[in-house]
Protein backbone atom coordinates (compact mmCIF):
# COMPACT_ATOMS: atom_id res chain seq x y z
CA UNK A 1 0.00 0.00 0.00
CA UNK A 2 1.39 3.78 -0.91
CA UNK A 3 2.06 5.75 1.96
CA UNK A 4 -1.05 8.31 2.99
CA UNK A 5 -0.64 11.80 2.03
CA UNK A 6 -0.82 14.92 4.06
CA UNK A 7 -0.83 18.29 3.28
CA UNK A 8 -0.09 20.22 6.25
CA UNK A 9 -0.49 24.32 5.92
CA UNK A 10 0.82 26.07 8.84
CA UNK A 11 2.16 29.36 8.89
CA UNK A 12 4.75 29.08 11.87
CA UNK A 13 8.29 27.34 10.48
CA UNK A 14 8.74 26.21 13.79
CA UNK A 15 4.87 24.77 14.58
CA UNK A 16 5.40 23.42 10.77
CA UNK A 17 8.75 21.19 11.44
CA UNK A 18 7.67 20.57 14.50
CA UNK A 19 4.16 19.00 13.01
CA UNK A 20 6.23 17.52 10.12
CA UNK A 21 8.25 15.85 12.74
CA UNK A 22 5.56 13.89 14.91
CA UNK A 23 4.53 12.87 11.88
CA UNK A 24 7.18 11.37 10.13
CA UNK A 25 8.06 9.63 13.72
CA UNK A 26 4.49 8.39 14.66
CA UNK A 27 3.96 7.44 10.79
CA UNK A 28 6.91 5.24 10.55
CA UNK A 29 7.59 5.47 7.06
CA UNK A 30 3.86 4.85 6.23
CA UNK A 31 3.07 8.89 5.60
CA UNK A 32 4.04 11.31 2.49
CA UNK A 33 4.28 14.65 3.88
CA UNK A 34 3.82 18.15 1.82
CA UNK A 35 3.94 21.34 3.42
CA UNK A 36 2.31 24.72 2.62
CA UNK A 37 3.07 28.02 4.70
CA UNK A 38 0.01 29.65 3.68
CA UNK A 39 -3.44 29.00 1.97
CA UNK A 40 -2.45 30.06 -1.56
CA UNK A 41 0.78 27.39 -1.98
CA UNK A 42 -1.72 24.78 0.08
CA UNK A 43 -4.61 25.44 -2.43
CA UNK A 44 -1.77 24.89 -5.32
CA UNK A 45 -0.33 21.75 -3.92
CA UNK A 46 -4.25 20.39 -3.53
CA UNK A 47 -4.53 21.31 -7.56
CA UNK A 48 -1.63 19.06 -8.25
CA UNK A 49 -2.59 15.71 -6.54
CA UNK A 50 -4.70 13.91 -4.21
CA UNK A 51 -4.30 14.35 -0.05
CA UNK A 52 -5.42 11.62 2.34
CA UNK A 53 -5.65 14.32 5.10
CA UNK A 54 -4.81 18.34 4.92
CA UNK A 55 -4.11 19.88 8.84
CA UNK A 56 -4.55 23.13 8.98
CA UNK A 57 -3.60 26.25 10.99
CA UNK A 58 -6.22 28.27 11.65
CA UNK A 59 -3.97 31.46 12.40
CA UNK A 60 -2.95 31.78 8.44
CA UNK A 61 -1.36 35.07 7.27
CA UNK A 62 -3.71 35.13 4.18
CA UNK A 63 -7.26 33.67 5.09
CA UNK A 64 -9.62 33.58 8.08
CA UNK A 65 -10.22 29.98 9.47
CA UNK A 66 -14.02 29.33 8.10
CA UNK A 67 -12.69 31.02 4.66
CA UNK A 68 -9.36 28.73 4.53
CA UNK A 69 -12.16 25.30 5.58
CA UNK A 70 -14.37 26.73 2.46
CA UNK A 71 -11.62 27.15 -0.16
CA UNK A 72 -10.16 23.68 0.98
CA UNK A 73 -13.41 21.99 1.33
CA UNK A 74 -14.65 22.96 -2.05
CA UNK A 75 -11.39 22.05 -3.45
CA UNK A 76 -11.31 18.64 -2.40
CA UNK A 77 -14.53 18.10 -0.78
CA UNK A 78 -13.59 13.92 -0.12
CA UNK A 79 -10.70 15.35 1.65
CA UNK A 80 -11.01 15.76 5.58
CA UNK A 81 -9.34 18.28 7.00
CA UNK A 82 -8.07 18.65 10.44
CA UNK A 83 -7.86 22.27 11.61
CA UNK A 84 -5.31 22.89 14.72
CA UNK A 85 -6.47 25.80 16.62
CA UNK A 86 -4.56 28.45 19.27
CA UNK A 87 -8.19 30.57 19.61
CA UNK A 88 -11.37 29.47 18.40
CA UNK A 89 -15.12 30.75 19.30
CA UNK A 90 -17.61 28.44 19.64
CA UNK A 91 -19.58 30.13 16.89
CA UNK A 92 -16.85 29.04 14.69
CA UNK A 93 -16.42 25.23 16.08
CA UNK A 94 -19.92 24.74 15.31
CA UNK A 95 -19.34 26.02 11.79
CA UNK A 96 -16.51 24.02 11.38
CA UNK A 97 -18.44 20.57 12.62
CA UNK A 98 -20.98 21.75 10.13
CA UNK A 99 -18.55 21.86 7.20
CA UNK A 100 -17.53 18.29 7.61
CA UNK A 101 -14.45 18.75 9.68
CA UNK A 102 -14.09 15.52 11.43
CA UNK A 103 -12.97 16.78 15.12
CA UNK A 104 -10.86 19.89 16.80
CA UNK A 105 -7.34 19.61 18.04
CA UNK A 106 -5.46 22.48 19.76
CA UNK A 107 -2.40 24.03 19.26
CA UNK A 108 0.06 22.51 21.21
CA UNK A 109 -1.50 19.27 22.14
CA UNK A 110 0.50 16.42 19.93
CA UNK A 111 -1.04 13.64 21.42
CA UNK A 112 -4.34 14.47 20.39
CA UNK A 113 -3.36 15.64 17.47
CA UNK A 114 -1.70 12.89 16.57
CA UNK A 115 -4.71 10.43 17.72
CA UNK A 116 -7.13 12.58 15.80
CA UNK A 117 -4.98 12.39 12.27
CA UNK A 118 -4.05 8.41 12.95
CA UNK A 119 -8.02 8.09 13.65
CA UNK A 120 -8.56 9.79 9.90
CA UNK A 121 -6.28 7.98 7.73
CA UNK A 122 -7.29 4.46 9.46
CA UNK A 123 -10.76 5.60 8.66
CA UNK A 124 -10.01 6.70 4.91
CA UNK A 125 -7.71 3.61 4.68
CA UNK A 126 -10.45 0.91 5.16
CA UNK A 127 -12.79 3.09 3.02
CA UNK A 128 -15.17 4.85 5.38
CA UNK A 129 -16.61 8.19 4.23
CA UNK A 130 -15.51 10.11 7.26
CA UNK A 131 -18.22 13.18 6.40
CA UNK A 132 -20.98 10.59 5.48
CA UNK A 133 -20.55 10.28 8.99
CA UNK A 134 -20.73 13.48 9.71
CA UNK A 135 -23.69 14.47 7.97
CA UNK A 136 -25.62 11.59 9.53
CA UNK A 137 -24.97 12.90 13.24
CA UNK A 138 -26.83 16.63 12.05
CA UNK A 139 -29.72 14.57 10.49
Amino acid sequence: MPPAEILVIEHEPLDRELLVELLTLRGRGQLKISQSPDLRGGLALLRQRTFDLVLLDTRLPDATPLHALRVIGEQAPMTPILPHLSFITPKARQTARERGVFDVVVRGELNPLWSAANKLLTLRALGHDDRAAVEASRG
